[in-house]
């Protein structure tokens, strides 16, 4: 199927836009038809979902976000990873695309949407405290974990995936609006591909490769 370059949300909003800014053309409101247009290309802007296709190769996680690597670390994920791993925190900028993307093919076997606060997604410990929504995929065998955290201006989460799906990588998993985080927790089998600050991209960034394969 072939992918929109507009997240499926971002119709509901520039069509309607759009059509009101035609008609407020064809009545001469121009007052008012400049805004109105200028919110359609806001929406345009925002909800933009380009192509990608990484060059990685098939054993490397890649970036579920656009946005800002803001935390490499080494933990214990109890609930859904069930022991130790690594998680890679992304921050998105309300001018990154909030587009998220599977990190590797696999099948989604649990998924668990949570309510919380909309603190600041770059705040210490917004993981637990932040809506939030879990996607846990089995890559033979193997758990990666995928959570799309809310932020303060972020105040939906919207999954396009269910669970028992299958999903390959880099296909749309689901969108947060308007600034966010995403973290990826990995088996410590992996080692990490990218450096804290750095800048990644949904669907072309490798984040991880396994140890011995690089």
């Amino acid at each position: 199927m072939r992918q929109a370059c507009i997240a499926r949300e971002g119709w509901k909003l520039t069509i309607p836009s759009l059509a009101l800014f035609f008609v407020l053309l064809s009545l001469h409101f121009w007052s008012l038809a400049a805004p109105v247009f200028l919110f359609c290309a806001f929406c345009l802007y925002f909800f933009r979902n380009p192509r990608r296709e990484t060059a990685a190769g098939r054993e490397a996680l890649i970036s579920p976000a656009d946005g800002r690597v803001t935390e490499i670390k080494d933990m214990v994920e109890p609930e859904f990873v069930g022991g130790e791993c690594k998680r890679i925190s992304i921050f998105m900028s309300p001018t990154d695309v909030h587009v998220n993307r599977a990190p590797c093919e696999g099948r989604i076997v649990r998924m668990v949407h949570r309510a919380g606060d909309f603190a600041l997604a770059f705040k210490k410990d917004i993981d637990k405290e932040n809506e939030r929504n879990y996607i846990l995929l089995d890559r033979e065998g193997e758990k990666i974990l995928l959570v799309q955290i809310a932020g303060f201006l972020a105040r939906r989460i919207i999954p396009y995936v269910k669970e028992n799906d299958q999903v390959k990588r880099g296909e749309p998993v689901g969108i947060i609006a308007f600034g966010s985080r995403v973290d990826i927790y990995f088996p410590k089998m992996y080692e990490s591909m990218v450096q804290l600050h750095e800048k990644v991209k949904a669907g072309l960034t490798p984040l991880a490769q396994k140890k011995g394969s690089l």
